[in-house]
């Protein structure tokens, strides 16, 4: 009973791991920017493993100025980064979504 114990503090206590679901609508808008970054990075590595590194930059470069543009309205707030990043986190998943079962 006390291993059982035990065990669930242990589990309580380990970090969230950084993936694509983790739930970033909680915290302050730092939290929430850190929490998105890290999805997004955690997106990028799966594309990485089906593009060639040539076309994952290019397509980097195409994604962020979309979404820069498309949320231009929001660019002196500190909303900004965050929705640019979790629309960057969109566009990759449709893509991994569309290209699922090329490679």
């Amino acid at each position: 009973m006390m291993r059982a114990i035990l065990f669930l503090l242990l589990l309580i206590t380990l970090p969230i791991s950084a993936n694509e679901q983790e739930d970033c609508r909680e915290g302050n808008t730092y939290e929430m920017r850190e929490c998105e970054f890290r999805r997004l990075k955690a997106a990028d590595q799966k594309l990485k493993k089906k593009l060639k590194p040539k076309t994952f930059e290019d397509w980097v470069s195409i994604r962020t100025t979309m979404c820069r543009e498309t949320y231009e309205q929001y660019k002196e707030g500190t909303i900004y980064p965050l929705v640019v990043m979790r629309c960057s986190i969109d566009m990759n998943n449709k893509l991994l979504e569309k290209t699922n079962g090329l490679n």
